[in-house]
């Protein structure tokens, strides 16, 4: 899947398996969600709490396979 560099350079890290955004706050999470919105692509969101860090949010790329 092509994605445009600058919400590919935010793909850094994988989460069950998927290519994942991590962001600190909720703004960020639901900017990048718009943007593959707009491009037509399947994520999932996944809000990760710590006591002492506070909440993270991953933005996770759902690859999409087309059957044979």
């Amino acid at each position: 899947m092509l994605l445009p560099s600058a919400i590919e350079s935010h793909f850094t890290e994988t989460y069950e398996g998927m290519r994942a955004a991590r962001f600190q706050s909720s703004s960020e999470a639901h900017n990048m969600e718009t943007n593959l919105k707009w491009l037509g692509l399947s994520y999932k969101t996944k809000i990760i709490k710590h006591k002492r860090k506070g909440n993270s949010y991953l933005v996770m790329l759902v690859e999409v396979h087309s059957g044979t």
